[in-house]
């Protein structure tokens, strides 16, 4: 081909048409050029599609976290919801000498219904990795990159200054038990000093009302808020990546929300009634009358056990027998669970 150039070059010189010959040149010249912008257009499709790509696997390692978090963040609402109804226990009942003596020695015990600690640790690697190329991430992501900002963002730090809070006072608790001579001891249900100390000391009992009101009043409610951005997190980014959400337990389906809405009656005392609807298409609202307290309850798997954003709420699990109108709701609130039950229409 460049021989073939050569030659039409060449005679048009031999005929002395040098009028044609630049004019040839030129026109050459804007292929060459024309040549070299495709090659670099191309170019820059391929090194775009490759930026693509590293974006995509970023947003599909930031699904991987999400959803890992999103399952740790459900067993520690579960496991505060425990915590809540040990210390409901010590500070609302007459504990005795026995009750300390016959418990078990166990994280879920009244024994150590303080002791142990339920941090939040968030990964967030991927998203550090997306902060870090920016400037290459497409515009399909912007919704996902703005909600993912506040997850990340005001939401964490709400999170991890509940976690402080809460080493710091179960550390300094640890402190004040250990200058007692009982520490030391392996099983304290057999020291009579460490049982009175639970059951006579006002700073024991402060101690406790403290642990319930960071813990429970606050840190569980940082995890909740922290759920339902994370699940809309999640479902920001899997759309935009086309993926299926069918399969994943945390994601509610809403024909099992609306099979919940309707008034239930309290089954020890049917004039306490509760109203729940559906707000957002994904939270219910439940209203008690004789409370006048109005939960709003995010799902803690697919189907039964939802959470309460409120700070004095818990754990509210459903169970249906038969068919979508026979349906009891049990809140579990402090030490003894109040069950009620769905009125057919």
């Amino acid at each position: 081909m460049i021989k073939f150039f050569r030659q039409i070059r060449q005679n048009l010189l031999n005929k002395n048409k040098v009028g044609k010959y630049l004019l040839y040149a030129f026109g050459e010249i804007i292929l060459v050029i024309i040549g070299i912008l495709i090659a670099l257009n191309l170019n820059q499709r391929s090194e775009q599609k490759k930026a693509e790509a590293k974006i995509d696997a970023i947003f599909e390692n930031i699904l991987k976290d999400l959803e890992t978090d999103i399952n740790t963040n459900a067993r520690l609402i579960s496991n505060y919801q425990a915590k809540d109804s040990l210390i409901s226990v010590i500070l609302n009942t007459n504990l005795t000498y026995d009750d300390y003596v016959n418990a078990n020695y166990d994280n879920y015990s009244i024994w150590k219904a303080t002791y142990n600690l339920a941090l939040f640790t968030v990964t967030d690697n991927s998203y550090r990795l997306l902060m870090n190329n920016m400037d290459a991430i497409p515009e399909k992501y912007n919704n996902s990159v703005s909600l993912l900002n506040k997850l990340y963002g005001s939401r964490l730090r709400s999170v991890e200054k509940f976690n402080e809070r809460l080493e710091e006072h179960v550390e300094a608790s640890n402190d004040i038990r250990a200058k007692f001579k009982w520490y030391v001891e392996s099983d304290s249900r057999k020291s009579n000093e460490a049982i009175a100390y639970r059951l006579n000391d006002f700073h024991y009992k402060n101690s406790v009302k403290k642990y319930h009101n960071i813990a429970i009043r606050n840190h569980r409610t940082t995890f909740v808020n922290y759920r339902y951005d994370a699940i809309k997190c999640y479902k920001e980014v899997a759309s935009a990546l086309n993926k299926p959400l069918d399969t994943l337990e945390f994601i509610i389906d809403n024909k099992i929300l609306k099979s919940y809405v309707g008034t239930y009656i309290n089954n020890i005392n049917p004039e306490h009634k509760a109203e729940i609807t559906i707000w957002n298409e994904s939270l219910l609202v439940v209203k008690r009358e004789h409370l006048s307290q109005e939960d709003a309850l995010i799902n803690l798997n697919s189907e039964s056990k939802f959470s309460s954003f409120n700070f004095i709420g818990g754990v509210f699990t459903f169970n249906k027998s038969n068919s979508d109108d026979n349906i009891a709701m049990t809140i579990h609130e402090g030490h003894i669970p109040v069950t009620y039950a769905k009125i057919k229409p």
